[in-house]
Order: structure tokens, then sequence, then C-alpha cells
């Protein structure tokens, strides 16, 4: 008998493995959606497409409520900054990446949407959403991860967590790190 689920088990899978991972391992994840931009002409697709966001549909989950969310549907996962956070680090390149390793601060590194790269820290303080208002979506500060499949965004690990142990370098350590190997003496 073939399947008449519209997503193919296989893709289901390995995005509710993914999500349950992240959440297993403290990481603040929820199911992203789809939303225009506020002040795009709906009359007009691509326009809509281009402008689009993803945003939270929730809260944060656990792991069990994440292997729940993604059983039937393979929801874009969105990390929020919170416990975890991410540095920015524009297009990434083989030095940076080689200026973390040798101080001892590497850990996983996101690459997308688009060439910027983010290292995946531990506690990143807070920016600019106030606390009361933890960020909500991708415009805000939250980050697509893997194996998260949406028209047109892309990312991917360049260093993956599980090549890590899921250790996670110190945000101030690594942000040390990072100034140090950027100076030219």
């Amino acid at each position: 008998m073939l399947s008449t689920h519209p997503y193919p088990a296989g893709e289901l899978t390995e995005m509710r493995c993914a999500a349950t991972d992240y959440a297993a391992h403290g990481w603040l994840i929820c199911p992203g959606a789809r939303a225009p931009y506020p002040g795009t002409d709906a009359s007009d697709a691509r326009s809509l497409l281009e402008e689009a966001d993803l945003v939270c549909r929730g809260g944060p989950l656990s792991k069990e409520e994440a292997f729940e969310a993604w059983t039937d549907r393979p929801w874009p996962i969105l990390l929020c900054p919170g416990a975890v956070g991410a540095i920015d680090l524009g297009p990434g390149d083989s030095r940076t990446e080689a200026v973390l390793r040798e101080a001892g601060c590497l850990g996983p590194i996101l690459v997308g949407p688009g060439p910027r790269w983010h290292l995946i820290v531990d506690h990143a303080p807070g920016r600019g959403a106030p606390a009361s208002r933890p960020p909500r979506s991708v415009r805000e500060g939250c980050l697509l991860l893997p194996p998260s499949r949406v028209l047109s965004w892309i990312s991917r690990w360049r260093i993956n967590p599980d090549q890590t142990g899921w250790s996670l370098p110190d945000h101030s350590s690594a942000r040390a790190a990072l100034n140090a190997g950027t100076r030219r003496d």
C-alpha cells in the first residue's frame, strides 16, 4: 500500500530527530512558519516571497514537545536566542575557523541563510529585544537550523554540534578570540 502522507517519511524523521536533539541539549527551538513582512503587497507573490519572514509558532519546546511538533509536518526549526546564542561571523572563511580552533573556542558553526556564518555559543548577552520580549522571528534574531528546507532559505552546518560533542564556547571567550584574531600586530 502506498503512503498518502504529503511529506516523505525520511524528511519527517530527519527533522524530528534534529529538533529533538536540539531541544534535548537545552537549545530553545520552535517550529517556524512563513509570514509576510508588514508593508508588502499581498497581490504581488514575488515581493511577498522576497519579503517573507519566518516566525515562531508558539514558544520554545521541550524534547517531548519537539517530537510531537515534528511528527506530522517538517516545520522549519528556529533557534531562539537565550541560554544558547550566536555570534555573527559575517561571510566566514577558514581563517576565522582557525582562530577559534586555536583559541579553544570552536563550537558549532551555522552557515546561512546566505553566506553568513554564525558561531553557536553558550549564553549570548541580550541584544536588541528586551528580556520581556524575546525574538520571535528570523528578522528579530532567530536562526534557521538544519535540516530545515524553506524556499530560497538554506542553512547548513559548517561544523555540526556532534563534531564538538555539543560543547559550546563561552560568548565572551569566543568574542575575545575573534577580536584578537582580527588584529594585525
